[in-house]
């Protein structure tokens, strides 16, 4: 099992730049969603898992968990590609942690990632879903998704506006 304690008390946006750093020196296919898109966004708001909504093939699955071996979840070694591919999410770790998304609401990497964005947080260059493509995935119902989607509708807003 992982220990989360290096983890605590990390910003969310250090704490993407860690993960993501391990990710791209793996050659990982990725992007960040959820909570901590929305901060890479502009929204304030406390999260600690951290999405990522991955190519969906067996080769990036192995780098994605070989990059996240590197940064504390040893064991992701351990789960099988074809067990992660078969399912929408596969959340990895407890206190800090890691959502592997194949399908993140209704919206795929391959979808996504022709509308993406990278961003530079701590030097680190983080492959974020599209702002409109975060906003699509909090039309859950779910209410706090419903708190995002009014913070990044806002965010958009605001952007259209030059702000």
């Amino acid at each position: 099992m992982e220990d989360d304690a290096p983890r605590r008390g990390v910003s969310a946006e250090r704490r993407a730049a860690q993960v993501c750093a391990a990710l791209n020196a793996a050659g990982a296919r990725y992007l960040v969603v959820g909570g901590v898109a929305g901060v890479l966004h502009g929204q304030i708001r406390a999260t600690r898992s951290l999405g990522l909504l991955i190519e969906r093939t067996p080769e990036n699955v192995a780098r994605v968990l070989e990059g996240l071996a590197q940064v504390g979840y040893a064991f992701a070694r351990a789960w099988p590609a074809e067990e992660i591919l078969g399912k929408p999410v596969t959340v990895l770790g407890s206190d800090s942690a890691v959502e592997l998304f194949t399908v993140a609401w209704r919206l795929t990497y391959e979808d996504a990632v022709v509308r993406s964005v990278t961003v530079d947080a701590e030097g680190v260059a983080i492959p974020l879903v599209g702002l409109d493509d975060l906003i699509a995935t909090r039309r859950t119902g779910r209410p706090q998704d419903t708190v995002d989607l009014g913070a990044l509708e806002e965010i958009r807003r605001m952007r259209e506006e030059g702000r």
